[in-house]
């Protein structure tokens, strides 16, 4: 009998100890006053931001040498591919979602500005109503912007107040709901023909990988779901894409581009390239050199727009396309070159990755993969950067200014010596494969050099790539589990 309570006591314990291991999260700080105490010696590195870049660079940061601190409105890290299948019920929205705060120490606030010279940035919070008067600051030693940004409207009137955007899981949720609202009004015997095709007719603008995966998941969705409960409404459905651009896809191989064109026109899909919108009301997309066109739900997917502390960072070296800062190879955030031979200076101590930020003279695609890629390039960086000793570059100029660029700042200081470049080399991108859905169990995969898959193989590696792709052990087995769900069941189109 004594065997069996110490058995049974061994095995609690082991249970415990490996729920405790699986389920824990870091101790909250209360204060900065108690958070400069938990120091303990080591580098304090700031990350604004909770994307893809910013959480590959947090996750396996060394916290024997950094003290790391996340600062975003937002409390958790959104898995963007799965945004699609959200939006149409595929997935649940939580398992688009990861919490920031199960990664380490995180701070639910907006950077308003940022002292170089200090090596300080100033920040306000939602929860407090943007409250001046509660602003706080805090101090680093290595700071790195991982901002992401908006989705570009080009000014087009009418886009932001009609439109739905795909960036978020709470437009995720919207558009799930808009569509189903659709069907459920064309089903009104009150209303007219006309109605149920402009209500049943959904656009999609912009024909990049996000809009190609959500017009192949509306798709599915009205003609493997919706189909059963609506057949009278499916001879009014129309989906349409628009593109500015002479092809969709235009960062894939054109072999792969056409081939998911020709899937969309065999599936109903209306492609319209070299297709400009000019303006959008409620219900109608005006065109250049076209007729207006009546929608019942628009999906706008085109372009980047930069952040508001992006755009009002001054003394730094922006790109002129789309306004993000530039960095050097080694991702470090650069000042304005002060003549045409002279080369550009680096703000000391601060890195800028992800879709905020572009390497000087290097262009590369605003993915997740290269997000991705810059983050866990940083974070092996500053490991190597703290197991060699090089430290901070301490600060120099007291500045009462809050938003004073580091130009500046950082005119009257001696140049310090670079010891960055000599730990390893700079950033190198390495296009693993990159994927997009198109409809009917097909997808297309690109890899390097060109190389690409297509068809129902690509759609087995899309599907894995994403599932393993997930961060936590809890939507590594809940992904699957959905999808198998609505394989066998169908998709859930009840809405709140």
């Amino acid at each position: 009998m004594s065997l069996l309570v110490a058995i049974g006591r061994a095995r609690t314990t082991t249970l415990g100890r490996l729920k405790h291991t699986i389920l824990s999260t870091p101790q909250r700080y209360l204060s900065t006053v108690e958070l400069d105490d938990r120091k303990a010696g080591r580098q304090r590195v700031v990350i604004l931001g909770a994307g893809w870049a910013a959480t590959s660079c947090l996750r396996g940061l060394s916290e024997k040498d950094y003290q790391s601190l996340v600062i975003s409105p937002r409390p958790y890290f959104v898995f963007t591919p799965l945004l699609a299948s959200t939006a149409v019920g595929t997935l649940e929205p939580r398992t688009a979602l990861e919490s920031v705060r199960a990664m380490g120490e995180y701070w639910e606030a907006s950077v308003q500005s940022i002292d170089f010279a200090k090596k300080e940035v100033i920040c306000t919070s939602a929860l407090q109503q943007w409250d001046p008067s509660k602003s706080f600051s805090i101090k680093y030693d290595k700071l790195v912007m991982a901002v992401g940004a908006h989705t570009q409207t080009f000014n087009i009137p009418g886009v932001r107040e009609h439109a739905f955007f795909l960036k978020e899981t709470r437009d995720a949720i919207k558009i799930r709901k808009r569509i189903l609202g659709c069907f459920e009004e064309a089903s009104l015997p009150s209303t007219t023909d006309d109605r149920k095709r402009q209500l049943l007719h959904f656009c999609i603008v912009g024909g990049g990988p996000t809009g190609v995966e959500f017009s192949a998941e509306l798709h599915d969705l009205i003609h493997d779901d919706l189909a059963r409960y609506y057949p009278s409404l499916m001879p009014l459905v129309s989906i349409s894409m628009y593109d500015v651009a002479p092809r969709i896809l235009s960062t894939f191989d054109s072999v792969l581009a056409d081939y998911a064109a020709n899937t969309f026109a065999r599936q109903g899909i209306h492609v319209h390239t070299r297709s400009t919108v000019t303006k959008v009301e409620d219900g109608i997309l005006y065109l250049k050199n076209s007729e207006p066109v009546k929608y019942g739900m628009l999906v706008w997917s085109t372009g980047l727009e930069m952040t508001p502390l992006i755009k009002s960072l001054e003394g730094v070296k922006k790109d002129e396309k789309a306004g993000r800062v530039m960095t050097d190879g080694y991702l470090r955030l650069l000042q304005p070159s002060q003549g045409e031979e002279q080369q550009a200076k680096v703000v000391p101590d601060v890195y800028a990755i992800g879709d905020c930020a572009v390497i000087d003279g290097e262009e590369l695609p605003s993915t997740a993969q290269v997000a991705s890629q810059k983050g866990a390039w940083l974070r092996r960086h500053l490991n190597r950067l703290a197991k060699k000793g090089v430290k901070p570059t301490p600060v120099t100029i007291e500045s009462t200014t809050q938003t004073t660029s580091p130009e500046t700042q950082l005119s009257e200081s001696s140049e310090p010596k670079d010891l960055e470049t000599g730990v390893g080399r700079g950033f190198r991108y390495h296009n693993i494969m990159t994927l997009a859905y198109i409809g009917s169990w097909k997808a297309i995969a690109q890899g390097n050099h060109g190389h690409g898959l297509r068809g129902r193989l690509a759609w087995f590696l899309w599907r894995g790539a994403y599932m393993t792709r997930t961060i936590s052990l809890r939507n590594k087995i809940r992904v699957p589990i959905l999808w198998a769900i609505n394989f066998i069941f169908g998709r859930d189109i009840t809405h709140l």
